[in-house]
């Protein structure tokens, strides 16, 4: 496998806490797939891509190494958003991972390049509310150790010890007494690499992580899970990016002072770019409004997102992500629950014969109720 560009490496002591700036991050990116994780990473979510969100999270951690594993076909895709996004104090650099849903190899080329090093594995839509210093505050991993964030099974589950014979219950709750499901973060020891490429590739990321601490504890290391509540990952279902929207505007404060609003009332938190004009609406948040956005007559509710350059006139939405670019004008009935864009257009079409008139892309769900 190729890196691209070279990264320098430098020593690290063990064991090793986050909160030094020594381990190297990998963001790895799942599935290519039309509704996968890999497009959903992309998307304005809350008005914000969510891979920048996780990057956001590894600036604000102190990390000052970043390695994107993502397929070759994908590479651009992701460089044109994360070259669009503010200068973080990291240069990502980019592994290309096989197709498929191997995670092994990608660690091994990763150790090829920094061999004493940590890896602080962070899957691509998993997100936390908590910054990732106090996700991991303490927690320390010798060369051949593992802590593992882990969605408990319920809210009061306490940091556990594992052996490795219980570390096959991690990746669901099907079975009883699981400890919880990987949330989607990982601190492994600088052995990792050197471990990953004895193993072979298992059924995605998660049995792949699972496999390799397993091994790491059976040569000695040692595996902490530490709970990650307020968390959330990409489980593949089909209102996923909604989900994800409702998750990241539930704790939205109200900042719309400077903007000009007449005739228009905001109900709850409600974020306005001062940018965009609202004019005799009614937005009950939790709501974001993005740059240029133009909101006319319009009602907008709670868990939407509208994009930049968004006009919404003589409508109702609610509960959707609206793209930039996009038009919703005059409809006879609310918009909820969807996502639109970018740059659709969506109005009441008045002439006669009465009829649906759509012009539908690749990929899109229509449903009408």
């Amino acid at each position: 496998m190729e890196r691209l560009p070279d990264s320098a490496g430098s020593g690290a002591e063990t064991p090793t806490a986050v909160d030094s700036p020594s381990p190297v991050a990998v963001l790895t990116i799942e599935s290519s797939a039309p509704a996968g994780e890999a497009a959903l990473s992309l998307v304005n979510v809350g008005n914000r891509p969510a891979i920048l969100r996780v990057l956001d999270s590894f600036a604000e951690a102190g990390v000052d190494e970043v390695a994107v594993a993502v397929e070759p076909r994908l590479a651009p895709d992701i460089r044109d958003v994360l070259e669009s996004a503010p200068a973080w104090p990291f240069t990502p650099s980019y592994v290309h991972r096989p197709t498929g849903e191997g995670l092994l190899d990608t660690l091994s080329a990763i150790g090829g390049a920094e061999p004493d090093r940590p890896l602080l594995l962070h899957w691509a839509c998993a997100l936390f509310k908590s910054p990732l210093r106090s996700l991991l505050s303490g927690a320390t991993v010798g060369p051949l150790d593992a802590v593992l964030l882990v969605e408990p099974p319920h809210a009061e589950a306490p940091v556990i010890e594992l052996a490795s014979g219980r570390l096959a219950a991690l990746p669901g709750h099907t079975r009883a007494g699981s400890p919880g499901r990987l949330a989607g973060l990982a601190l492994l020891g600088a052995r990792a690499p050197e471990v990953a490429r004895a193993l072979r590739p298992g059924r995605g990321s998660d049995v792949d992580v699972v496999t390799l601490v397993e091994r790491m504890t059976e040569l000695g290391g040692h595996v902490q899970l530490l709970p990650a509540r307020d968390s959330w990952r990409y489980t593949g279902a089909a209102d996923s990016a909604l989900d994800l929207n409702r998750f990241l505007l539930s704790d939205l404060v109200a900042d719309s002072a400077e903007v000009e609003l007449p005739g228009t009332l905001l109900q709850g938190a409600v974020q306005v770019d001062p940018s965009a004009t609202l004019e005799r609406s009614t937005i009950r948040g939790p709501v974001v409004i993005g740059p240029r956005a133009r909101l006319f007559d319009a009602w907008v509710g709670p868990y939407t997102s509208i994009g930049e350059g968004v006009c919404v006139e003589g409508a109702e939405v609610e509960n959707s992500i609206v793209l930039e670019g996009t038009r919703i004008s005059h409809l006879d009935r609310r918009l909820e629950a969807s996502v639109i864009g970018p740059a659709a257009t969506i109005c009441r079409d008045f002439r006669l014969p009465r009829a649906l008139r759509m012009h539908v892309g690749e990929g899109a769900t229509v449903s009408l109720t």
